[in-house]
């Protein structure tokens, strides 16, 4: 469909009328509203048949669903959902007045003479990474602006996805707001500028940033407008549109065969430069640098057309240094344009792996909050990665599924460890997770003993299986013991390996947080799992009653695992006191099994053997 452009007389520039007016219309929708997608083609064919009287912007808002417009920047578009009250989508402000946006009511308000005028122009500089915008305000008499602020919002005026976003099917969106300048609250309006006749008011934000997450920077454009903050009313509107730039290009699809790997250089990095531009490119530098390093250059030379598309590999480049490797790849002087500033920047990162594992056991409880660590390394195709949170269990890693885009993943792995010398080869971990509606989260354990060429999952839990506790719709941050689970992973196959690498995966459903705590590989118990309850486990191996004393405080729950998680037996009591539990294992396959003692927050594991 054709994009919502503000009229022909606009051109660049905007210039109303002295007092007349230019009608703001804010909406509010998301790309997941099954009942917003009629309303929403009304409202777009309604502002394409009124260019000369109405604006129209829509904010993305945080419900019902999933919309990545909407992720991209929820607190300011939150602040304009508080700001009008805004309590079910979708939904049509007119002039800071929420009611029914027709014909008739854009006429009436437009038949409503405004006290301002208004200008408002945008030019993207060199590099295009930021933006400076211009903004005057004109009063024709003397004019009293009381509680009344400047609003900048920056817009992509269509954005057009190959796939919906969201599942109500909808792929194309207009006049999307994407950042509002300075922030939410806006400039102050100066009453003394418009004590007399003809008085006004310029506005001047220089060097803008422009964010990461636009989508098309040919669409960007922007909407300022005059509002009284305690009346909401709207005074006055006006906006520069987006133009197509030219000398651009964008660095994308950066790929690499393995994010892992022992190998001495990075070989075989390829990406793709698109043409965004109005003109062809017929020559560039591509340039690349590794960990914010002296940059190296590819020169290109060719003729890719505006819309068009261009494939590269990049040479070796040499690593000197274990552990994270950040290559950035970006355009300069496109067209001998002899601009040096990077143009359509991506990166990638790698991490080159030791030859040799470490040696002994792996404990970490996360006690300190500078994470990563020097044995962990993060990788996540979209920058979804594991984080550390300080309010966890004092000290966890989480993954924060409740704002990640569904299908998303992060990676967290732990650096080569030498398991052949060690008796106990497990693998043990927390976690806490709960599940929220119907979406659902993974984390699954892979191991790799031959520097990340295969993998070998061990572990791979999901949704209601891998949740600790009930589904709850908050966000979910475990606050006690109660909350996590113990799970055990038996390693014995890889035992001899003296290279084996660990990761934990999490794909995010758009469900709730996953967190992961006290990870212990090929060692002694971990500081949780210390027998702070004198905890006798007996006999061991057993082959039929298998007998658990230990001294309750409180209530207490003691359950019995196999090594997936399973719960095969439990039992429980308010009691306390020193306690005896038996269990019958004669129902149970022969094999290893977790024995977990908790009371009164204080949590005790121990191993037994079934045979």
């Amino acid at each position: 469909m054709k994009k919502l452009l503000y009229g022909s007389a606009l051109c660049l520039v905007f210039h109303a009328q002295a007092q007349q007016r230019m009608v703001l219309v804010e909406g509010f929708s998301q790309a997941s509203c099954n009942v917003c997608i009629t309303p929403n083609a009304n409202l777009h064919a309604l502002l394409i048949a009124n260019p000369t009287k109405a604006i129209g912007i829509k904010y993305p808002v945080g419900w019902p669903g999933f919309d990545p417009m909407y992720m991209h920047n929820p607190p300011q578009l939150d602040h304009r959902v508080w700001y009008y009250g805004i309590g079910s989508i979708p939904d049509r402000v007119l002039d800071g007045t929420n009611m029914d946006v027709t014909q008739t009511s854009i006429d009436n308000r437009f038949a409503v003479s405004a006290p301002v005028a208004m200008t408002i122009s945008h030019t993207l500089n060199p590099g295009y990474q930021t933006v400076n915008i211009n903004v005057t305000i004109t009063a024709p008499s003397i004019w009293n602006p009381t509680n009344s602020v400047l609003q900048l919002a920056m817009i992509e005026e269509h954005i057009e996805f190959a796939v919906p976003p969201g599942s109500n099917g909808e792929t194309e969106f207009y006049n999307v707001v994407r950042k509002l300048i300075p922030n939410v609250n806006g400039s102050p309006i100066v009453a003394s500028n418009f004590a007399a006749p003809g008085g006004s008011q310029t506005f001047t934000f220089n060097n803008i940033d422009l964010p990461s997450y636009l989508y098309d920077l040919n669409e960007i454009g922007f909407v300022a407008w005059v509002q009284n903050d305690i009346t909401k009313e709207v005074y006055q509107a006006g906006a520069s549109p987006a133009y197509q730039l030219s000398d651009f290009g964008l660095v994308r699809n950066l790929g690499i065969p393995d994010e892992y790997n022992c190998d001495n250089d990075i070989s075989n990095l390829t990406g793709t430069i698109f043409n965004m531009g109005s003109s062809p490119i017929t020559s560039a530098n591509i340039e690349f640098s590794v960990n914010d390093g002296s940059p190296q250059t590819l020169p290109f030379s060719g003729n890719i057309a505006s819309g068009s598309s261009f494939n590269f590999t990049l040479p070796t480049i040499p690593v000197i240094n274990t552990g994270t490797q950040n290559i950035e790849v970006y355009l300069t002087n496109i067209n001998n344009s002899g601009i040096s500033i990077p143009i359509g920047k991506d990166s990638i990162s790698l991490i080159r792996l030791s030859t040799s594992g470490s040696t002994g056991m792996v404990q970490e409880d996360f006690a300190n909050s500078d994470f990563p660590y020097n044995a962990y390394y993060l990788t996540s195709p979209t920058n979804d990665h594991w984080e550390y949170h300080s309010g966890a269990n004092n000290g966890a890693l989480f993954f924060e599924n409740y704002f990640t885009n569904p299908g998303n993943f992060g990676e967290v792995y732990l650096a080569p460890i030498d398991l052949s010398g060690s008796t106990n080869k497990f693998l043990k971990f927390d976690v806490a997770y709960c599940v929220v509606d119907a979406f659902v989260d993974e984390l699954e354990v892979l191991v790799s003993n031959d520097c990340e060429v295969t993998w070998t999952s061990v572990y791979i839990k999901e949704g209601s299986v891998l949740a600790t506790i009930p589904a709850q719709l908050m966000y979910l941050i475990p606050d006690n013991w109660s909350q996590w689970r113990n799970e055990t992973i038996d390693l014995t196959q890889f035992g001899n390996s003296d290279q084996l690498i660990i990761k934990f995966k999490a794909t995010s459903g758009f469900g709730n947080n996953l967190y992961i705590d006290n990870i212990n590989v090929g060692g002694s118990l971990a500081v949780i799992e210390q027998d702070l309850l004198n905890v006798h486990v007996y006999p061991n191996p057993t082959t039929g009653m298998l007998n658990v004393t230990f001294e309750a405080n409180g209530s207490y729950d003691v359950t019995v695992t196999d090594l997936t998680g399973r719960v095969v037996a439990n039992a429980a009591n308010a009691s306390s006191g020193v306690q005896a539990v038996e269990f019958d294992t004669t129902k149970f396959s022969e094999g290893s099994y977790v024995v977990t003692i908790m009371s009164n927050g204080v949590k005790t594991i121990k191993n037994v053997v079934v045979q």
